[in-house]
């Protein structure tokens, strides 16, 4: 096979030479049947020969530029495929390098706006922080006396339940500056057995006096619903922002549904949309037929200071916060709707695990007030604080000494540090302050139990602050049977 190509190819290369040498033999060979001249003869082959050759090789060098032409057509081909993909791929690398760009201008545009909010809660907080001590003593006077004179009264009594709606209001004032304090300077969540369905419906009765008539609650409520580990207070607070919202949507009258289930989610595309582990969980279902949202404004409705209220009619809080609090309860929400189709909230919590504890008893159970007779010195600049706490305490045989300062403290402990076996102590105080009157309390008495009592700080802020924590805490303003608990519960431990 080989063999015959190069014959061919000789035989391209050769052709006309043959031709040539074939026609001097046939010219030969005629001519010399008829002449006798062999020079002539010699010399036209000769012609014939040299035509050949000459002929030969103009075509042999036409065929050669014809391959030189077109392996140069084809080098350049190669050479512009070759930088084609070149410059494809420098436009490639150029996208990535934009796109690359843009996304780190993102992120930094990201990294601004959360250090922009950051400094929003920050001063948010500072300022709750700063107002939170003075409206807690304030609030915790109207609650305290209320709790006194709810003590001496009977149900039966006219006044008594005015005296249950003022000491309800002053709880809900003391819960809304503990929300603050909660999502602007992140202060701990304080969790309980506790029946959702009681709390929807508690916040439900609140909205139908309080929402226009021609909007109308409805509650679909389980009936053994699970209990949940909950704040009762925060969780008020999260019905209560869904509600309002609802009513802003329902400018036109609508209805607004509260709904319990227990449900359990298997892991899959939702649990992963929600970022939820699979389990139980109680759904809450907050829904309302009002204008609904486009997708662009479903996107941002959980960030602190968004609102789509006129000026003056909203601050963007309420949806940022409802988010926070159902994140300290490890829940997750997510909101659905429709321009002009209504507006859902999903919010799922998980339900309470506890070996050995009947959750329902427990998130129901109300116990005793408990007694003692100790001696115990309650410190504070508010005289209307001291008093309450005095008869609060009198009332449950413990005998008590009080102080409107850290310096009257320090001097009457010193006159009665062998009779006084607990100190309950504000944080914030004129004069040498409730940080220098513990240390100086402990350094005359090192053992000494000091419960700490703030409106304005959180347990674990306390804890910090101190190298040698106090032996327990509470908020103001604080509800008599937590008040007395913490008390016995501090006296009664043995270090």
């Amino acid at each position: 096979m080989q063999e015959s190509m190069n014959v061919r190819e000789q035989i391209e290369q050769n052709g006309l030479i043959i031709i040539a040498v074939a026609m001097a033999l046939i010219y030969w060979w005629f001519d010399s049947m008829v002449t006798d001249q062999v020079l002539i003869r010699v010399l036209v082959v000769c012609l014939i020969f040299v035509y050949g050759i000459f002929t030969q090789y103009l075509i042999n060098s036409r065929k050669l530029a014809e391959t030189e032409l077109q392996r140069a057509h084809d080098e350049l081909e190669r050479r512009v495929k070759q930088r084609t993909a070149e410059l494809i791929l420098a436009n490639e690398e150029l996208k990535r390098e934009v796109r690359e760009r843009k996304q780190a201008e993102e992120e930094k545009k990201k990294l601004e706006d959360q250090l922009l909010h950051s400094q929003k809660m920050e001063a948010l907080g500072t300022l709750a922080g700063g107002i939170a001590h003075d409206f807690n003593n304030l609030l915790q006077a109207i609650s305290g006396y209320t709790q006194l004179l709810l003590m001496k009264k009977d149900q039966t009594d006219a006044d008594y339940d005015k005296l249950e709606v003022i000491h309800g209001t002053a709880q809900r004032a003391s819960e809304l500056t503990r929300q603050l304090l909660i999502f602007g300077r992140k202060v701990e969540t304080k969790l309980k057995p506790l029946d959702l369905n009681h709390e929807v419906q508690q916040v439900a009765r609140i909205l139908e006096r309080t929402i226009p008539k021609m909007v109308t609650v409805k509650m679909k409520l389980a009936d053994n619903l699970k209990v949940i580990s909950g704040d009762a207070g925060q969780l008020e607070q999260i019905l209560m922002n869904l509600g309002v919202n609802a009513r802003d949507a329902m400018s036109e009258g609508g209805s607004l549904i509260f709904q319990t289930e227990n449900v359990t989610l298997a892991k899959g595309y939702y649990t992963a949309l929600l970022g939820a582990a699979p389990g139980e969980y109680v759904q809450l279902t907050v829904a309302d037929s009002g204008v609904g949202m486009d997708k662009e404004t479903l996107k941002h409705i959980f960030e602190p200071f968004y609102t789509t209220k006129e000026a003056g009619k909203g601050t963007g809080l309420g949806l940022a916060i409802v988010y926070g609090i159902v994140k300290s309860h490890n829940g997750f929400v997510r909101c659905t709707s429709e321009k002009g189709g209504g507006t859902t909230f999903k919010i799922y919590f998980p339900t309470f695990r506890a070996e050995g504890i009947d959750a329902v008893a427990e998130a129901k159970r109300e116990s005793v007030m408990p007694r003692g007779a100790e001696t115990i010195m309650l410190v504070d600049d508010e005289r209307a604080v001291l008093d309450i706490g005095k008869e609060l305490l009198t009332q449950y045989g413990y005998r008590v000494i009080t102080a409107d300062g850290g310096e009257k403290a320090v001097e009457m402990y010193i006159q009665n540090k062998d009779g006084i076996k607990l100190v309950i102590l504000d944080l914030i105080m004129p004069g040498i302050g409730g940080t220098k009157c513990y240390k100086e309390l402990r350094r005359i008495n090192p053992t000494l139990k000091v419960i700490i009592s703030s409106g304005a700080a959180s347990e674990e802020q306390v804890r910090e602050t101190f190298e040698i924590p106090p032996s327990g805490f509470i908020n103001k303003p604080y509800q008599f049977r937590d008040m007395l608990t913490k008390v016995r519960e501090v006296l009664d431990y043995r270090n």
